[in-house]
């Protein structure tokens, strides 16, 4: 089935949108997957879709990034053969950025491909992860190291499932806005300010189109869409080594560690100041410094050996593939160390 709407739709015209999709397709079966974190967004989810089948299955998995794993993906695959799942069945996940991530790789990778929905309930799914195409799950300790490139087939924005997200998953969403304000250029004071009692659907619409825009431009990330990994090199290597450490972060607070490192490395200091005085540079201790060096060695953009960062010129004019060396790198966390 080759039918997409994956452009997101936002409240009620997103359900009534999700609504027609599904009696278009009219899947042979349909597999709601969340995790136990999301399993009660379904109580609001179902009822506003008069076209879901009702004998839909519901796939649960354990919340956090140790689901998105090959063992969790092998039993899910499992789950829908027994369940008797063929490529004209649908996967709807309904959660924040793992379940997003997981569910959309199963999808692509079942049976070379059956058609899925991105239903996000995290601030950062629904600027990050259910946009854009982008699946995958961690391998060997590192993040995304397998994964696709495969569109959803329709994703649906609903702002009321924010009502209820704890403060740490709001601050994974935020940066990623903070992320999109740096590389656009357009408002990055005003993102710097923003909270979740005063989110206005217009701003989690202004960071959605912002990267949607990028991916529509490049989807396979040969080129501009690179610029979207900005602050994600140590991000990543930060949030792989505090899991493995004992002490894991959210996504949002590694992503922030490494916005720190990118903009201190682009000469933004101003920028990297204005950063901390909203979220302060957690210090690096000296024995984290060549495991973290070694995971950004492992990171996807890399070539030849090579670590590549995204930098800023100056806000709204990013640069990628700049080749930072151990030394450089060292020095900038020394001197965020030295300024904390």
């Amino acid at each position: 089935m080759k039918t997409s709407h994956s452009y997101p739709f936002f409240g009620p015209d997103g359900y009534d949108g999700l609504d027609a999709l599904l009696q278009e397709l009219a899947p042979s079966k349909t597999f709601l997957l969340v995790d136990s974190n999301t399993t009660h967004c379904l109580s609001v989810f179902v009822p506003k879709l008069g076209q879901l089948d009702a004998a839909f299955e519901v796939l649960e998995v354990p919340p956090g990034e140790e689901s998105k794993s090959l063992e969790v993906a092998a039993n899910l695959w499992s789950v829908l053969l027994e369940y008797g799942a063929d490529r004209n069945s649908l996967i709807i996940n309904v959660g924040g950025g793992v379940v997003c991530d997981l569910g959309a790789f199963i999808a692509a990778t079942f049976k070379r491909g059956i058609p899925f929905v991105n239903v996000p309930t995290s601030l950062l799914a629904m600027v990050d992860a259910s946009v854009g195409g982008k699946n995958g799950i961690n391998f060997a300790g590192l993040k995304n190291q397998l994964g696709t490139f495969t569109q959803p087939n329709y994703v649906l924005i609903d702002p009321d499932f924010l009502t209820s997200l704890p403060q740490q998953e709001w601050e994974s969403g935020h940066a990623e806005m903070l992320k999109h304000a740096l590389l656009s250029g357009t408002n990055w004071a005003e993102a710097l300010q923003l909270e979740p009692a005063t989110l206005a659907l217009y701003e989690i619409q202004q960071s959605v189109a912002f990267k949607a825009a990028i991916v529509r431009e490049d989807f396979k990330e040969t080129g501009k869409r690179k610029v979207l990994n900005l602050g994600h090199t140590t991000g990543h290597a930060w949030e792989s080594y505090a899991a493995v450490s004992g002490n894991p972060c959210t996504h949002g607070a590694a992503v922030i560690q490494g916005l720190h490192v990118a903009l201190l490395l682009s000469g933004l200091q101003d920028e990297q100041y204005a950063l901390a005085k909203r979220y302060p540079w957690i210090k690096v201790e000296d024995d984290a410094l060549t495991p973290l060096w070694e995971r950004q060695l492992q990171d996807k953009k890399n070539t030849h050996g090579e670590v590549r960062y995204v930098l800023l010129e100056e806000l709204g004019k990013p640069i990628w593939d700049v080749q930072i060396t151990r030394e450089q790198w060292t020095q900038a966390v020394s001197a965020l160390n030295s300024a904390s």
